[in-house]
């Protein structure tokens, strides 16, 4: 629900909602589009046993690693070090599973030994940074899912016959209203999972936001019904004629809605690269094979940052790839700019052409190690076995002893060695489970 918004799907994500937060023009208010989960409604009644009977079985279908359960007494031990007691749908969470790497496409649910872990943390942080608790983390918040370190879902202990949840983006510091509790949560999760919405496309988890919208409809009351509609109805008046901030200020708060589409592909008409870049986002978020053509022009813009993010969101997409999209692509494997070449080489995952194998094996013998581990992963996604033995080779040039050092990197830079033969081991293992 609202990941454009609320940023817990991709670093794209994340980059548009930092951008929201810097030279705001007057003309749009972000504070104008609405949470659309009402934390004042009741959280949903859940029939726990059958939803986590359902959700094991989505667990295992897409291999989602999932942890031994808590018996009462350890959770009654973790339970002293945290501000409140667990709601009991919680503590059946933790009855049910110690955590779940991959609880939804974005968040891991964490163990609650983590969780309490996260809780010091962030108690210790505030009083070290001499923050209160309307600057930093709430003191009754609970950390119970994580995304990348800086995402959080947090529930609300305060009140505890009322427990909503919310994301809370340590950058930001301003929670966001996110579901009415854990009920309303494992509902929309288990019709997520079973719509198609999450599921494992290639090797992670990804979210069509569209479809997740319309499954948070399902389970929506008529206020935020009504919510959802009132900020279309905000965004559609300022998209056609936003430039600049301002229109990647509404681009970044706009829930996921496909009625925005035809207004973004309008857009381009006279957009400057940047707004490019903010529509392409939009549009590999949103999923939508409506967007394929217009991100198909793209592909040719004179800005290689447009080529670029175009390309990218076109990897996102879940529909076939034409032979003409596959051409172009081919063709940007030259382009004069490295992050193109690399997110063209990550779109060619979903062609269907014997050519497509030859030519990245060809460019593998012949790419410095920044794009070779891109390549890899691609021909590990399209799974054409004739791509092994050049793996393979690779894979038997590294030495025995590799320097295990870890740095930073800019995106298509050279990995570390031990990343690199990591990257090789990991694609020929993939194989093997084919």
């Amino acid at each position: 629900m609202q990941f454009l918004r609320l940023a817990v799907t991709t670093t794209a994500t994340l980059f548009l909602l930092v951008a929201c937060q810097k030279n705001i023009d007057v003309n749009f208010d972000p504070s104008d589009i609405k949470p659309i989960a009402d934390v004042n409604l009741p959280d949903a009644d859940a029939d726990l046993p059958t939803i986590f009977s359902r959700l094991d079985v989505q667990f295992a279908k897409n291999k989602i690693q999932v942890m031994p359960p808590l018996d009462d007494q350890e959770i009654d031990t973790l339970e002293q070090q945290l501000p409140c007691k667990l709601p009991p749908i919680l503590r059946a969470m933790y009855r049910w599973h110690n955590g779940i790497v991959e609880f939804t496409p974005a968040y891991e649910f964490q163990a609650l030994n983590k969780v309490v872990e996260g809780y010091k943390f962030f108690k210790r942080l505030n009083k070290e940074s001499g923050l209160n608790e309307s600057e930093g983390w709430p003191a009754h918040f609970l950390p119970i899912l994580q995304f990348n370190g800086k995402m959080y879902l947090a529930l609300d202990c305060k009140d505890q016959g009322h427990t909503p949840l919310f994301s809370y983006f340590i950058e930001d510091g301003a929670p966001q209203a996110m579901y009415r509790g854990p009920g309303h949560l494992l509902q929309v999760m288990l019709s997520s999972y079973e719509s198609g919405a999450y599921r494992r496309e290639f090797n992670s988890m990804e979210v069509d936001t569209l479809a997740e919208a319309k499954v948070f409809r399902q389970h929506a009351f008529a206020s935020e019904l009504q919510t959802m509609e009132d900020n279309w109805v905000m965004t559609k008046k300022f998209l056609p004629t936003a430039k600049g901030e301002n229109f990647r200020t509404v681009v970044g708060s706009m829930d996921p809605d496909e009625r925005a589409i035809p207004f973004l592909i309008d857009k381009l008409r006279d957009a400057d690269p940047e707004e490019i870049v903010d529509i392409c986002l939009a549009f590999g978020n949103f999923k939508s094979e409506a967007t394929r053509p217009a991100l198909n022009d793209l592909l040719k813009h004179k800005s290689s940052r447009a080529r670029d993010f175009a390309a990218s969101a076109l990897s996102k997409l879940r529909g076939p790839q034409s032979p003409a999209e596959t051409e172009t692509l081919l063709t940007m494997l030259e382009d004069s700019d490295k992050l193109v070449q690399l997110s063209a080489i990550q779109a060619l995952k979903h062609a269907k052409s014997y050519r497509v194998i030859d030519t990245l094996i060809d460019k593998l013998h012949h790419s410095t190690p920044g794009i070779q581990v891109y390549i890899i992963g691609t021909l590990a996604d399209i799974g054409d076995r004739r791509a092994l033995p050049a793996l393979k080779e690779l894979q038997a040039s590294f030495p025995a002893q590799l320097d295990n050092k870890r740095y930073a990197r800019a995106r298509g830079d050279d990995p570390a060695p031990a990343d690199f033969k990591s990257s090789v081991d990991e694609a020929i293992r993939r194989f093997g489970q084919q």
